[in-house]
C-alpha cells in the first residue's frame, strides 16, 4: 500500500507535493518528469473531487467562459449600432419567438447514464409505475413527495424554482417547453435519470430581460459580430491582446451589458459535467482520505482505458487552473 510522505516520522523528502498529498521518490518508481506533472494534475483533481470543491477549482475557467460570453454580447451590440438596429426592431423580432419562464414539478428516479443496464432498467420501471399511478388520477404533488428520489422533493412536492432556457439540461427543458400548463410529460431521460414533468405555469420573459439573447440572434443575421468586434479592437492597435480584451469588457460593462443568469447556470453545469466525466473515468470519488487520493491518482496515471486517456489529456490543458487551486512542488523541475 502506498504511504504518503507527510505521515509522522517520514524522513524522506517528498518528490512531489500537491496540497496535502505527497509522494516520495521511491513511491514514484522512476516516473519521467512528464509523467510526474500528469500525476500532480491528477492529484489536484482527486483532491477537489474528494472534498466536493470542483466548483471552486473551476472558478478561473468559468470566469473566462463568462467573459467570452460577454464579449459575444458586446460584439452583437456593436453590430446593431453599426447597422442602426434599435430596441423597437429587436422587440418586434422578440414577439415572434419569445423566451419562456417555466414553472415545473417533477418526479425523478436517479440513474446516471454511467450506471449499469440493470440499474437503468430498474429506474425506468419505477418511472413507468409512477406514470400508471398518475394516469389513474393520483395527485402529482403527493406522488412526487412519496416517490421522487430528488433530495428535498417531499417538502416541495417536486416543485422546482422557475427556469429559463439554459437553467436545466436540454432534454428536461425540451420536455417542459412542449407542455401546456397542467399537462404531464412522458418519462423523460436525462443524464441524471428518469423524470416525469408537469408544467404548472409558463410566462413570457419580459423583453428587457431577454434583450441580450435577442440582440445576438438578430446581429448574427446581419453580419459576423466577431468581425465587427475585431475591427473595434484593431482601432486600439498597439496594445497587447489581454489589454484589448480588458478594454472590450470594460466597454461592455459601461453599456450595462450582462450575461443572462440562465447562461451562467448553463456554464456552471457544463463544468460540472466535465468534472463528473473526468472523475468517473479516472476513478475519483467524494470522501477519499489523503492516502486514498494518492493511490487513486497513481491508479489513474496507470490506467490504459480510452476514457482515462482522454480525461488525462483534457485535464492537462488546465494545468494553470489546477495550480491556482493547489500548490505543486517538485523536488526537481519536471519536464
Amino acid at each position: 500500500m502506498l504511504m504518503v510522505s507527510n505521515a509522522c516520522g517520514e524522513s524522506t523528502p517528498p518528490a512531489i507535493t500537491v496540497g496535502a498529498v505527497s509522494f516520495t521518490e521511491d513511491e514514484l518508481l522512476g516516473l519521467s518528469p512528464t509523467r510526474r506533472t500528469i500525476l500532480a494534475q491528477l492529484t489536484a483533481l482527486a483532491l477537489s473531487v474528494s472534498d466536493s470543491s470542483t466548483a471552486q477549482l473551476g472558478e478561473p475557467l468559468l470566469e473566462k467562459w463568462e467573459n467570452d460570453r460577454l464579449l459575444d454580447i458586446f460584439a452583437a451590440e456593436l453590430t446593431l449600432m453599426k447597422n442602426g438596429v434599435d430596441d423597437a426592431v429587436l422587440e418586434a423580432h422578440y414577439l415572434t419567438d419569445p423566451e419562456w419562464d417555466l414553472t415545473v414539478r417533477h418526479i425523478l428516479f436517479f440513474s446516471e447514464r454511467w450506471r449499469d443496464p440493470s440499474h437503468r432498467l430498474e429506474a425506468r420501471d419505477k418511472a413507468g409505475r409512477a406514470m400508471e399511478l398518475l394516469y389513474e388520477g393520483a395527485d402529482f404533488g403527493e406522488t412526487a413527495s412519496q416517490l421522487s428520489e430528488e433530495p428535498g422533493a417531499e417538502g416541495r412536492e417536486g416543485l422546482l424554482t422557475p427556469g429559463r432556457e439554459g437553467s436545466w439540461v436540454p432534454e428536461f427543458w425540451a420536455a417542459a417547453l412542449s407542455l401546456q400548463p397542467g399537462e404531464i410529460s412522458p418519462v423523460t431521460e436525462t443524464q441524471y435519470g428518469y423524470h416525469i414533468l408537469r408544467l404548472e405555469d409558463r410566462q413570457t420573459v419580459p423583453f428587457p430581460e431577454a434583450r441580450t439573447v435577442v440582440s445576438r440572434s438578430v446581429a448574427n443575421r446581419i453580419e459576423d459580430p466577431r468581425a465587427i468586434l475585431q475591427a473595434w479592437l484593431e482601432d486600439n492597435a498597439g496594445e497587447t491582446e489581454d489589454v484589448l480584451q480588458s478594454k472590450a469588457l470594460a466597454e461592455a460593462i459601461r453599456l450595462d451589458l450582462k450575461v443572462p443568469a440562465g447562461e451562467i447556470t448553463e456554464l456552471a453545469r457544463a463544468w460540472d459535467d466535465i468534472t463528473y466525466r473526468w472523475s468517473t473515468a479516472l476513478g475519483f470519488r467524494y470522501g477519499l482520505s489523503t492516502s486514498e487520493i494518492a493511490n487513486a491518482a497513481l491508479g489513474a496515471l496507470a490506467s490504459s482505458s480510452q476514457n482515462a486517456t482522454i480525461a488525462r489529456n483534457e485535464l492537462a490543458e488546465h494545468d494553470a487552473m489546477l495550480r491556482v487551486r493547489y500548490e505543486f512542488t517538485f523536488s526537481s523541475p519536471p519536464g
